[in-house]
Protein backbone atom coordinates (compact mmCIF):
# COMPACT_ATOMS: atom_id res chain seq x y z
CA UNK A 1 0.00 0.00 0.00
CA UNK A 2 2.74 2.59 0.86
CA UNK A 3 4.63 1.58 -2.18
CA UNK A 4 1.44 2.73 -4.55
CA UNK A 5 0.95 6.11 -2.51
CA UNK A 6 4.61 6.34 -3.38
CA UNK A 7 4.26 6.20 -6.74
CA UNK A 8 1.03 8.34 -7.31
CA UNK A 9 2.80 11.14 -5.13
CA UNK A 10 6.21 10.71 -8.01
CA UNK A 11 3.60 11.09 -10.72
CA UNK A 12 1.85 13.46 -9.30
CA UNK A 13 5.04 15.80 -8.76
CA UNK A 14 6.53 14.88 -12.36
CA UNK A 15 3.05 15.93 -14.24
CA UNK A 16 3.39 19.00 -11.80
CA UNK A 17 7.08 20.02 -12.29
CA UNK A 18 6.17 19.45 -16.24
CA UNK A 19 2.87 21.85 -16.28
CA UNK A 20 4.78 24.32 -14.40
CA UNK A 21 8.10 24.41 -16.81
CA UNK A 22 5.56 24.60 -20.08
CA UNK A 23 3.54 27.84 -18.03
CA UNK A 24 6.76 29.33 -17.21
CA UNK A 25 8.58 29.04 -20.94
CA UNK A 26 5.68 30.43 -22.07
CA UNK A 27 6.35 33.45 -20.08
CA UNK A 28 10.07 34.23 -21.30
CA UNK A 29 10.94 36.46 -23.98
CA UNK A 30 11.85 35.08 -27.26
CA UNK A 31 12.62 36.57 -30.87
CA UNK A 32 10.58 38.87 -32.51
CA UNK A 33 8.91 37.37 -35.74
CA UNK A 34 8.55 41.14 -36.93
CA UNK A 35 11.69 42.94 -39.05
CA UNK A 36 11.49 46.55 -37.73
CA UNK A 37 12.80 49.17 -39.30
CA UNK A 38 12.60 47.20 -43.13
CA UNK A 39 10.61 48.05 -45.81
CA UNK A 40 8.46 45.13 -47.23
CA UNK A 41 9.69 44.51 -50.44
CA UNK A 42 7.26 43.73 -53.49
CA UNK A 43 9.96 41.15 -54.79
CA UNK A 44 8.72 37.44 -55.10
CA UNK A 45 10.99 35.79 -52.22
CA UNK A 46 12.86 32.72 -51.99
CA UNK A 47 13.72 30.24 -49.44
CA UNK A 48 17.06 29.19 -48.56
CA UNK A 49 16.89 25.55 -46.17
CA UNK A 50 20.22 24.48 -44.26
CA UNK A 51 22.58 21.93 -45.02
CA UNK A 52 22.33 20.34 -41.36
CA UNK A 53 20.51 21.02 -38.10
CA UNK A 54 21.61 20.27 -34.77
CA UNK A 55 19.13 19.65 -32.28
CA UNK A 56 20.75 19.26 -28.35
CA UNK A 57 19.46 21.72 -26.25
CA UNK A 58 20.81 18.95 -23.63
CA UNK A 59 24.22 20.04 -24.57
CA UNK A 60 23.52 23.46 -23.18
CA UNK A 61 23.04 26.80 -24.64
CA UNK A 62 23.81 27.28 -28.26
CA UNK A 63 23.24 23.96 -29.11
CA UNK A 64 20.46 23.91 -31.04
CA UNK A 65 21.14 25.44 -34.32
CA UNK A 66 20.98 24.93 -38.95
CA UNK A 67 23.93 25.73 -40.84
CA UNK A 68 22.98 27.81 -43.79
CA UNK A 69 25.40 28.42 -47.14
CA UNK A 70 24.46 31.88 -48.58
CA UNK A 71 25.91 33.35 -51.83
CA UNK A 72 28.47 35.36 -51.46
CA UNK A 73 26.78 38.69 -52.84
CA UNK A 74 24.19 37.92 -50.47
CA UNK A 75 23.61 40.33 -47.66
CA UNK A 76 21.67 38.02 -45.25
CA UNK A 77 19.29 40.21 -42.31
CA UNK A 78 20.21 37.85 -39.29
CA UNK A 79 16.72 36.46 -39.38
CA UNK A 80 15.30 33.35 -40.19
CA UNK A 81 12.54 30.97 -38.96
CA UNK A 82 11.32 27.41 -37.83
CA UNK A 83 8.00 26.47 -39.15
CA UNK A 84 6.43 23.40 -37.11
CA UNK A 85 3.26 21.84 -37.60
CA UNK A 86 0.03 23.12 -36.07
CA UNK A 87 0.83 26.71 -37.56
CA UNK A 88 3.65 27.71 -35.58
CA UNK A 89 6.24 29.85 -36.46
CA UNK A 90 9.52 30.94 -34.26
CA UNK A 91 12.33 33.17 -35.09
CA UNK A 92 15.63 32.66 -34.58
CA UNK A 93 19.15 34.91 -35.31
CA UNK A 94 21.59 34.03 -37.83
CA UNK A 95 25.43 34.70 -37.03
CA UNK A 96 29.07 33.84 -37.45
CA UNK A 97 30.05 34.27 -41.19
CA UNK A 98 32.88 31.35 -42.23
CA UNK A 99 33.73 29.22 -44.68
CA UNK A 100 33.39 26.05 -42.68
CA UNK A 101 31.02 25.30 -39.76
CA UNK A 102 31.09 21.75 -38.46
CA UNK A 103 33.24 19.97 -40.55
CA UNK A 104 30.70 21.41 -43.94
CA UNK A 105 32.52 23.42 -46.07
CA UNK A 106 31.45 26.50 -48.08
CA UNK A 107 30.77 25.81 -52.16
CA UNK A 108 32.96 28.20 -54.12
CA UNK A 109 31.35 31.61 -54.33
CA UNK A 110 29.44 31.11 -51.08
CA UNK A 111 29.83 31.23 -47.20
CA UNK A 112 28.05 29.64 -44.15
CA UNK A 113 26.25 31.13 -40.99
CA UNK A 114 24.71 29.53 -37.85
CA UNK A 115 20.88 30.18 -37.33
CA UNK A 116 20.02 29.99 -33.73
CA UNK A 117 16.65 28.88 -32.22
CA UNK A 118 16.65 29.58 -28.32
CA UNK A 119 16.91 26.91 -26.08
CA UNK A 120 13.80 27.82 -23.93
CA UNK A 121 11.50 27.21 -27.37
CA UNK A 122 13.51 24.04 -27.90
CA UNK A 123 12.58 22.61 -24.67
CA UNK A 124 9.40 23.70 -25.19
CA UNK A 125 8.77 22.16 -28.26
CA UNK A 126 10.46 18.99 -27.43
CA UNK A 127 7.69 18.81 -24.13
CA UNK A 128 4.85 19.16 -27.10
CA UNK A 129 6.64 16.23 -28.54
CA UNK A 130 7.65 17.74 -31.62
CA UNK A 131 11.26 17.21 -31.65
CA UNK A 132 11.43 15.63 -35.03
CA UNK A 133 9.93 18.38 -36.80
CA UNK A 134 12.89 20.37 -35.11
CA UNK A 135 15.23 17.94 -37.10
CA UNK A 136 13.33 18.27 -40.75
CA UNK A 137 15.64 20.43 -42.20
CA UNK A 138 12.24 22.24 -44.75
CA UNK A 139 10.79 23.50 -41.47
CA UNK A 140 14.08 25.93 -41.25
CA UNK A 141 14.41 28.68 -43.79
CA UNK A 142 15.75 32.02 -44.28
CA UNK A 143 14.11 34.21 -47.15
CA UNK A 144 15.41 36.14 -49.49
CA UNK A 145 14.15 38.81 -51.93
Amino acid sequence: MRNRQLTYFCFSLILVVIIGCDKFLDKLPTFSCKQEGFMVSQITRSYIYPEKVVVHPWLGEHNVYAIFMLPNNYVYDRFMTINVPVNKTFCGIMINPNQTIDEINAKPGHYLVKGYLQTRITIKLILEGQINDLKQVNNWDHSKS
